[in-house]
């Protein structure tokens, strides 16, 4: 099952390390909302939430299956200029393709905190949209992708009455 602690320190990481990405935040709307209004670095990785199913085709090997996903977000002091729009866009779109790649590179050599955070990352699952305006005049990149892992689901009978 996909750890949850593990999965946001991994994005953690990856926005710390990578040279370009000067900020980082869960989508707690009211976290990336309180740093625009005073301290957001920008290009910024702002982590969405997580949704997923459970899959069962045969109840021996049930599997979690997570969608994940995260914003690259970058920000334009002029408003409606589209040549910059574009371009920040575009450089956006760069920015979020750097982690696919690591996210990518860091699964095929089973980097430990990406077994445990990315688990069953399949490329082929990851798509992208383009975003902006949001928020202040931020411009950027939505990336969503799937990831799937055995399920620990097991009746424990001592938890009940």
């Amino acid at each position: 099952m996909t750890d949850i602690n593990s999965y946001v320190e991994y994005f953690r990481t990856l926005a710390r390390e990578h040279k370009e990405i000067n900020d980082f935040y869960m989508m707690d709307i009211n976290e990336p909302l309180d740093a625009l209004r005073s301290t957001i670095k920008y290009p910024a990785l702002i982590l969405t939430s997580l949704s997923g199913s459970f899959e069962a085709s045969n109840l021996d090997n049930i599997l979690d299956s997570v969608n994940g996903g995260f914003m690259i977000l970058g920000h334009l002091a002029q408003i409606d200029d589209f040549s910059a729009e574009m371009q920040l866009i575009s450089k956006m779109k760069q920015l979020g393709t750097d982690f696919i790649a690591r996210m990518l590179y860091d699964h095929l050599r089973c980097e430990p905190l990406a077994v445990k955070a990315i688990p069953g990352f399949n490329i082929n699952t990851v798509t992208y949209e383009t975003l902006g305006p949001v928020f202040d005049n931020d411009f950027g990149v939505l990336y969503s992708f799937k990831i799937k892992d055995l399920s620990d689901i097991e009746f424990n009978p001592l938890k009940w009455i």
